[in-house]
Formats: structure tokens, sequence, C-alpha cells
């Protein structure tokens, strides 16, 4: 977490070095760190990304992708979704008295962003996650059960919900090519109506750091 939020504070300053020079522009180009785009009033995004953060004081790793359209360079309206990816790092030992589990899910929704100076290689954006996910204890016991023509190993579900998500961030972009931008960032996740055995209902609220990717027409 700290050298992400590091990164980050390096972009940012970077930022605040091309804002002057962002003002200055009068066409409608965006600038990348080789060259510049050509005119677009209406852009499109895919995204792929991962994160850090914690669950309980356990480490989680978040892997997720996003899409959305891009209006007046400025404003994106779109949808971002994923889930933890190191199951095994996401354990209670106690979820009953007789069983422990691997907490299971993702989250994601409608997804909202705002960019400062688009056009500058270096600027700074704010997205805004709305949506839900879900969870659930899968018990690390396992049994057989016999499926049509032969026996699998399964494990049982202990307890499962779902859950409302609300997170804002704020990431700094770097134009890399005029179809490409890289970022990081940092955002807060507030998660409502989770209600599992032996669990916190504030459990995932947590800051998260964030590195990726975007492709597109910006």
């Amino acid at each position: 977490m700290k050298r992400l939020t590091l990164l980050f504070a390096m972009l940012l300053m970077a930022v605040l070095v091309n804002a002057q020079d962002e003002t200055k522009t009068t066409d409608d180009e965006i600038n990348t760190i080789f060259g510049k785009s050509g005119q677009t009033k209406i852009g499109w995004f895919v995204g792929i990304g991962s994160g850090y953060t914690q669950f309980d004081k356990r480490n989680v790793w978040l892997g997720g992708v996003s899409t959305g359209m891009i209006i007046n360079h400025q404003f994106t309206i779109g949808l971002a979704g994923g889930g933890w990816t190191n199951r095994n790092g996401v354990y209670f030992a106690d979820v009953t008295d007789t069983a422990g589990a691997y907490l299971e899910g993702g989250y994601g929704g409608l997804l909202l962003e705002y960019t400062l100076f688009p056009k500058s290689p270096v600027h700074v954006s704010f997205p805004i996650l709305i949506g839900g996910g879900g969870a659930s204890y899968i018990t690390d016991q396992e049994y057989m059960e016999w499926d049509e023509d032969d026996w699998e190993t399964c494990h049982a579900t202990l307890d499962e919900d779902s859950f409302f998500v609300f997170e804002p961030g704020v990431r700094a972009e770097v134009n890399i090519l005029k179809f490409m931008r890289l970022y990081a960032g940092v955002s807060y996740r507030v998660v409502g109506g989770l209600q599992m055995i032996n669990t916190s209902s504030n459990m995932m609220n947590n800051f998260t750091g964030t590195f990726g990717l975007k492709f597109g027409k910006f």
C-alpha cells in the first residue's frame, strides 16, 4: 500500500506541473507523452486493473474490468466490476465452532468519472462506483458427491449474502499513447447490508490502492 501511495503522489505532482500547459491548449487534441491524437467528442474505453485492500486485517488482492463512454473528454459513464483473487489469503478459522471457511466474492455496478485536464499527458480523475456485490463463506472441509457417473470433491457453503457498495476515489492518469492510459490511485469502499455469521457488517469498509490500464478512444 505504501508503494502505491508513493506512486500516486509522484503522478499527482506531475499533474500539477502539467496543469499550466493544459490551460494554454486552444485546440481539441489529446496530448500524450509520444505526441497528440485527433479530435474526439465521444469516446470509449475498456480497462483492466488490480488493487490491494484489507478485510478484517487480511490482505486482499482485487482484479477487475471496466468499460464506458467518454463524453467531451471529461465525463465518463460505464460499468465496472471484479472480485478478490487470493482465496487462500482470505481465510477465517472461526466462522462456526466446527469449521473454518474461505471468503469468496466480488462486486460491481455503475461507474461515473470526472477527469481534470484530460488533454494533458498527466492528469487527475475522480471515479465513483455505485452498485452491489455478493460474498460467500466456502468451507475448507471437503466431501465427496456423486455427479452422474463420477465422484466429485465439494465444499459446503456456510453462509452467503449480498450487499450494497459505494466507492469514490481519485486517480492520476498518464496518456502513454493516444489509445492507452496508465493509472494509479486510491479509493474508499463503503459496504452496506452485509450480514453474515460471526462477521462485522463493516468488515469490507476500507481504503484500496489501485493501478491498471485503459484502452480506447479518449
